[in-house]
């Protein structure tokens, strides 16, 4: 999962949508909310023309004071000054995908968890493939459905609130109403049942959902 951060909203919030586009997990935040919003969820942070922060310098400074390992990236509008503070610095008029495959190239070198790779329990819902896959056989999810399916993945064996879902499963621009992310948990339940006999995710309640591993299934009895 990648944060994005720009001191403009809609900047972050492009790069971000391009990445969902490609079926990466992707958060658009402001620099003050970037700093609240580091997780254990984010294999890595992406800074949109870091030069135009007040103190790039302290910014980072304060990144590497949550995780020391996390990798940062930058994105800049011509020469960056301050280049030598990330991992490696991307051209603005950069493909998406070039731009993905740089990252994950970049993380690979590094030796850190790369992005896009949403794998559990023999599903694979990986960025890029055509579709996702149990074994060998095809899941016919939804571009959505996927998206749910790979934040939950992401999140495991920590259970996610509808809330949660909705904020870094969909698009702002396209996050319909709470109560939807039940309907499509059902929906997924049963193409899954009809595949391998048993539900995809489980419920926990007010505490949200999570993906139904044989570890989640013992546990729970």
């Amino acid at each position: 999962m990648l944060l994005i951060i720009d001191k403009s909203k809609s900047g972050a919030t492009h790069i971000a949508d391009m990445f969902h586009y490609m079926g990466f997990l992707a958060y658009a935040a402001e620099p003050e909310e970037a700093l609240s919003e580091l997780s254990s969820l984010y294999r890595c942070a992406v800074i949109i023309n870091p030069d135009t922060l007040p103190d790039v310098f302290d910014f980072v400074k304060r990144i590497r004071a949550y995780s020391s390992t996390l990798p940062i990236f930058a994105v800049n509008d011509g020469i960056c000054k301050s280049a030598l503070l990330f991992e490696r610095v991307f051209s603005y008029s950069i493909y998406s995908s070039t731009l993905a495959e740089g990252i994950i190239d970049a993380c690979k070198s590094k030796g850190s968890s790369v992005i896009g790779r949403y794998r559990l329990m023999g599903i694979d819902a990986s960025a890029g493939i055509s579709s996702v896959k149990y074994f060998d056989s095809e899941i016919p999810l939804t571009k959505t459905e996927s998206m749910i399916l790979r934040f939950l993945i992401r999140s495991y064996p920590t259970p996610r609130r509808a809330a949660d879902i909705l904020k870094y499963a969909f698009r702002p621009s396209r996050c319909p109403e709470p109560s939807s992310v039940r309907t499509h948990i059902s929906v997924m339940n049963k193409k899954f049942r009809a595949l391998s006999g048993k539900n995809l995710f489980t419920s926990f309640g007010s505490d949200g959902y999570s993906v139904l591993t044989p570890e989640i299934q013992f546990s729970v009895k």
